[in-house]
């Protein structure tokens, strides 16, 4: 099943547009009957399949909804509506803090101090629960127009570590954000999400990133075993105390860092000083970042006089703070280029002869735009920045493909589920006699199996009628159920059937029979009549089994509906070419139809819900649905639009199914 605009999750969320693509899942905005504007995630169709994944998705998804915070985006149903995994919750008036990094540069460190506090009570509130985060990164922290700072996916992401390499293909995690536990493969715990909250912390007052590589892998590597950046050497503005704060969430050994996100919260507010002995001399700084069994050196700093040291950092400081100022205000300005529309080669060229990088942000499906195209740049054309700014883009994957399975000789609901779950749509439903094929079943698909085209296509079914001609099987003393399965495997349904007394006979038994049986008729053109036998004075008495009829009507029409011929190819022995079977007429698509359906209503429970649904090339909907008690008679005229299957419930037991 294919989501876009209009499409109801759980039959009561409407979806009103995208607003983004992840790694594993979709969210839309949605509108919930009570008019309230939500977000709904939707996992992709990959993860969708893997059982172990989906079972954890929903596991942990269940423990998200438990969770009650001011900065966390509230849960409000997870579930499955078919094939469609989903997640409902509230929808977040604003941007994620990643967006807003590369639109504004480094924050100021009182705005990075507060955003930073908040993630840390949201922290601190779910460790309480025993719930850790496992995927803290500015994605997944959301700023309101309001000011309010929300944290997103508690709980998800240890769903996603579910998911191996080999899955995926990439590292778990976001590698830039990832703790040197979770980059060995070790246990995580609370200190990791602290760890990647230092990361953030130092993105938001530098700009960049910690760590950068060529690859997941190498970045994952220095997370390991190299020591973070100064924060206060990229961006002097950033308070000593702040870059404490950063250098002992990164600690490489979880004991050497904060043990609580309450404790986190305390150093920001300035409640307690535990940074500082980070900053306290070279040892603790070795031994806070010393790889894992690395036992730390004693240099000789350490015997150097405290006032030399200090007087050292502040003339250091000075220099590169003067360094720095001096560096920003003489950078000159420049254009924004357009680069929409444009290869990521041709957008990088001209992005260079601007005097700005390229950097790309997400990579999304496009079904208009082909591979390696820009979609959207972060930054409008024409606005002026200083020189050397990156400016993120998204760029096209091209159309997303997919494989079309192989539906042939599968029933039409089996071959619609098989290509929903392939993301891909039911197109026209087209009919022809088969002499192989029984009626119902597919003789054919366009395209054909194994091709390759754009999610959400149209896939043509043929479906079979059956033989040109069939053979009207011996009924009489046959139950109704009997002689409707018979019926059925030749592609023929009862049309009417009348009640007669016989005496020397049990009830509920056919006793006549029109045609007569062995009369060569076409399928779904041929009325078939029976009586039914009934003892005498009793022949309005509720049935013991349910009577269904079905009788084509005329269509009133200004002109015949076009016919086609099309030939229906037969299996032929091996090592002989196929050969084309008699040419059958077949209704073009959306040709009308128009059926009669009559239910008795046996006997049974005083009331029973009759209901009767129909498949057609509009779709699948209830065209009637009433309480009844025994012996009622349900007269319908069903009004359908090209391939047609009419099912009859009673009690929600399918009792009959017609194609008329």
């Amino acid at each position: 099943m294919s989501v876009e605009v209009g499409t109801r999750i759980a039959g009561r969320y409407e979806v009103t547009a995208r607003i983004a693509e992840g790694g594993w899942s979709s969210v839309y905005r949605a509108r919930t009957p009570e008019g309230e504007t939500i977000a709904v995630k939707i996992l992709r169709q990959e993860y969708a399949a893997d059982r172990e994944f989906v079972e954890r998705f929903v596991r942990e998804a269940r423990a998200a909804e438990t969770l009650e915070h001011p900065h966390v985006v509230r849960v409000l149903e997870s579930g499955r509506d078919g094939e469609i995994y989903f997640i409902a919750m509230e929808f977040v008036d604003g941007e994620d803090l990643k967006r807003y990094l590369r639109r504004t540069g480094p924050l100021d460190p009182v705005d990075a101090e507060r955003i930073a506090l908040a993630v840390c009570e949201a922290l601190d509130y779910a460790h309480g629960l025993g719930i850790v985060h496992r995927d803290v990164k500015p994605q997944n922290i959301l700023l309101a127009r309001d000011g309010t700072v929300k944290v997103a996916d508690f709980g998800i992401a240890r769903a996603q570590a579910a998911v191996t390499i080999t899955h995926t293909g990439t590292v778990l995690g976001t590698v830039h954000y990832l703790s040197p536990e979770q980059a060995r493969g070790a246990p995580v715990d609370r200190a990791s999400d602290l760890y990647a909250l230092g990361v953030v912390l130092f993105e938001m007052l530098t700009g960049r990133l910690p760590f950068e590589g060529d690859s997941p892998i190498a970045i994952a590597l220095k997370h390991l075993h190299e020591p973070p950046p100064s924060a206060r050497a990229v961006n002097p503005r950033v308070p000593r105390r702040l870059e404490g704060i950063i250098l002992k969430a990164m600690a490489k050994r979880p004991e050497d860092r904060y043990q609580t996100a309450r404790e986190m919260a305390a150093d920001l507010r300035g409640e307690t000083a535990r940074w500082e002995e980070v900053l306290a001399d070279d040892e603790g700084i070795t031994r806070m970042f010393a790889p894992q069994g690395a036992r730390p050196r004693r240099g000789l700093a350490r015997a150097a006089p405290l006032a030399a040291a200090l007087l050292v950092a502040a003339i250091g400081g000075l220099w590169a703070g003067w360094q720095a100022v001096n560096a920003y205000l003489n950078v000159p300005e420049v254009e924004v280029p357009d680069v929409v529309g444009r290869s990521l080669l041709q957008a990088e060229q001209i992005a260079r002869q601007r005097g700005v990088t390229l950097e790309v942000a997400e990579r999304a499906y496009s079904a208009t735009a082909p591979q390696d195209v820009v979609l959207a740049q972060d930054e409008p054309p024409g606005k002026r920045v200083k020189q050397g700014r990156r400016i993120g883009v998204v760029v096209s994957l091209g159309p997303q493909l997919v494989t079309v399975p192989d539906v042939v000789r599968q029933p039409v609901g089996a071959a619609q589920l098989a290509l929903e779950t392939a993301r891909l749509r039911l197109g026209a439903l087209q009919e022809g006699y088969d002499d192989v094929v029984k009626a119902g079943f597919v003789i054919r698909q366009d395209p054909p199996a194994g091709s390759r085209v754009q999610v959400d296509s149209p896939v043509t079914l043929v479906i079979s009628r059956g033989p040109a001609q069939v053979e009207v099987p011996g009924l009489l003393g046959r139950t109704l159920s009997e002689a409707r399965r018979l019926l059925e495997d030749r592609g023929l349904v009862i049309a009417h059937v009348r009640t007669v007394p016989v005496a020397d006979a049990a009830p509920g038994l056919i006793v006549e029979q029109s045609p007569a049986a062995g009369a060569l008729v076409r399928p779904g053109q041929t009325a078939i009549t029976v009586a039914v036998s009934a003892r005498p004075g009793e022949e309005s008495a509720p049935p013991q089994a349910p009577v269904v009829t079905a009788e084509p009507q005329p269509v009133p029409s200004p002109s015949p509906p076009p016919v086609r011929l099309t030939p229906a190819v037969r299996p032929s022995p091996a090592g002989t070419p196929a050969a084309p079977a008699t040419p059958a007429a077949v209704p073009s698509p959306g040709l009308a139809r128009r059926t009669r359906v009559q239910v008795v209503v046996p006997e049974g429970p005083a009331v029973q819900e009759v209901k009767i649904v129909v498949i057609d090339e509009k779709g699948v909907r209830t065209v009637y649905q009433a309480p009844h008690g025994p012996g009622d008679r349900v007269e319908q005229f069903v009004s359908t639009q090209g391939y047609t299957i009419i099912q009859v419930y009673i009690d929600n037991r399918l009792v009959q199914e017609v194609r008329p």
